[in-house]
């Protein structure tokens, strides 16, 4: 199975998403080898958080055929464009070992997982310290003994200020935009775009109403949720200071402009 659609022409907003956001297979492994190199074992039950299209939990069931995934969302359209343009692709195997839940991802703790992954930083739709901590102590609710959460985190002096960041992709250019940052309440309004080649452009593909979370509180909101291990694993950079899409578990590291990082925490 390969989550990769090839993309010709198209402003089809997900597809164009996929294509410039996600990692599903790096992402997928790197959970798989930190999992196994601290708890010894590999992990087969899957769920991802805030699933969307269910691309990671494609990817995750692409792994093996022990491998299983949950994906919940709360958004009906977005799991439907998933089963018929992520899940199609899978094989008739992989297809029977994923299932997808719109639910809210609070009030969801069955089937024990091993695993319960919450990426592209979704979980910012929780403003308050009690939102958050609701979460997080559900996660762990719905994991196996010895599961393990895991939660990318991004940051740096840029991500509290307005700015707008653009990368070339085959076809098309993706446009992050951070709107506006309230520095009291670290809310924040962050938008994507797409522009195209031949000059059409897709204002406001996807619109995010965020709080930034910050990996001391993160931290401390896993060990208040009962986590132990609670650790980060920093992005390696180049020497251009470019992130190499390595992470390693890191203590301390130097304060930079952007970073992303994964926090984790086993129960």
């Amino acid at each position: 199975m390969t989550s990769r659609h090839k993309l010709g022409p198209t402003d089809d907003p997900h597809l164009l998403y996929q294509e410039a956001v996600q990692s599903p297979e790096v992402d997928a492994r790197l959970i798989d080898r930190h999992f196994k190199k601290l708890t010894g074992r590999p992990a087969k039950a899957f769920r991802e958080d805030f699933c969307g299209t269910a691309l990671l939990a494609c990817a995750w069931v692409a792994l093996g055929p022990d491998r299983k995934a949950v994906g919940i969302d709360l958004d009906r359209p977005t799991l439907a464009w998933g089963r018929q343009n992520n899940l199609s692709r899978l094989s008739d195997d992989e297809r029977r070992r994923i299932d997808l839940v719109r639910a809210d991802v609070r009030k969801v703790s069955q089937p024990k997982v091993d695993v319960v992954a919450a990426l592209n930083f979704s979980y910012c739709v929780f403003k308050t310290r009690h939102d958050m901590l609701d979460y997080v102590k559900n996660a762990r609710l719905s994991l196996k003994p010895g599961g393990m959460l895991f939660m990318d985190v991004w940051g740096g002096s840029e991500s509290q200020t307005e700015h707008r960041d653009r990368t070339r992709r085959r076809g098309f250019t993706y446009v992050w935009e951070q709107r506006s940052f309230d520095p009291i309440s670290f809310h924040a309004d962050c938008r994507i775009h797409f522009e195209f080649t031949d000059g059409r452009k897709r204002r406001n593909a996807f619109t995010y109403d965020w709080r930034l979370w910050t990996l001391p509180e993160l931290r401390d909101i896993l060990e208040e949720a009962g986590f132990k291990d609670i650790h980060v694993l920093w992005e390696t950079s180049d020497r251009n200071g470019r992130g190499t899409g390595v992470f390693r578990r890191a203590e301390r590291t130097a304060a930079e402009k952007s970073w992303i990082a994964w926090v984790v925490g086993r129960t």
